[in-house]
């Protein structure tokens, strides 16, 4: 109102100036037209903090609501994943080849995929391992566990718990990672080459290798250690990735076909063979030249100049 009293009183100034007549009725108009004006509304620090809040919480709601703000979970992956996290939580036919449950090693096209490993790692001179009647399966780290829909039948009960497993004989179940008293099972559609076992409350899986120069029993081949009859994607460090089921099965029966038994002992590279399941399971070989290791060394010169042209 200050403003509008400093006007009524320049108003007869104002009028004269202007040509108008200070009366009454341009008395009224100025009153009148400073009544209808907008107020300025000033903003303070109180009024602003809710405003932000409010704001915050939106833009956090549709980040929420919309997965790609926060990175497209629907883009393929680029390189390879491995996620830890329990396996067979999804039923056969619920989801697609390569779609395969939680905890699946998950191969993706790559260049030149770096070296990696699911071996569980040595611990006092010895890989954690099971030895069932002469066989000896290693622990994996991918995945963590699985459900009892992958277990097969009871192979026994862990007799002897020991650090030296080589020399607890060839009969028996004995380990030195399950404690004794622990059911040892096989793994459905594995036959023989998986075995599972209950370790600090994890069912955990172990895969088929040599241990102590000993690898096959009796007239065993490489199709007795290494099931992978539904493999679905393959990958060859430094090399690439195969993720076409049926390309991946070629390439399995390559190498099961083909391969030729060179020696019982065998070592980790810095290479290595990822076999992909469609139970979400996966299978590792070491790779050294044109030779693959697990149980046992076998040479296949076949199998990498398939993979080679598959690639291209």
């Amino acid at each position: 109102m200050k403003n509008v009293e400093e006007r009524l009183r320049a108003m007869p100034d104002i009028a004269a100036s202007s040509g108008l007549q200070a009366d009454e009725q341009l008395k009224r108009k100025i009153l009148r037209a400073a009544e209808g004006a907008p107020k300025q509304r000033r903003f303070t620090a109180k009024r602003l903090v809710p405003a932000f809040c409010a704001l915050v919480v939106l833009i956090g709601g549709i980040a929420f609501a919309l997965p790609s703000l926060r990175g497209n979970s629907s883009e393929p992956v680029q390189g390879a994943l491995i996620e830890s996290h329990p396996a067979g939580s999804v039923t056969t036919g619920e989801k697609l080849a390569l779609d395969v449950p939680p905890g699946s090693i998950s191969i993706h096209a790559s260049r030149n995929p770096s070296y990696r490993s699911i071996w569980a790692p040595m611990s006092g001179g010895n890989f954690p391992l099971i030895c069932v009647d002469g066989r000896y399966y290693r622990m994996l780290t991918n995945p963590t566990s699985i459900s009892s829909s992958l277990l097969g039948s009871q192979l026994g009960t862990v007799a002897t718990f020991t650090s030296e497993p080589a020399l607890a004989g060839k009969s028996g179940i004995c380990s030195n990672t399950v404690q004794a008293g622990e059911a040892v099972y096989a793994v459905s559609g594995m036959n023989g080459a998986m075995a599972a076992a209950n370790v600090n409350g994890q069912m955990r899986v172990f895969q088929r290798v040599s241990f102590g120069d000993s690898a096959l029993v009796g007239g065993e081949k490489l199709s007795d250690t290494l099931k992978a009859s539904n493999a679905v994607a393959l990958e060859l460090s430094g090399v690439g990735a195969i993720n076409d089921p049926a390309t991946a099965q070629r390439l399995v029966s390559v190498l099961v076909n083909n391969a030729s038994f060179l020696r019982a002992g065998g070592s980790e590279t810095n290479q290595s063979l990822l076999i992909q399941l469609k139970s979400g399971l996966a299978l590792q070989m070491a790779v050294n030249g044109e030779r693959v290791i697990a149980c046992g060394t076998w040479a296949c010169p076949e199998f990498f100049e398939a993979f080679q042209e598959a690639m291209q």
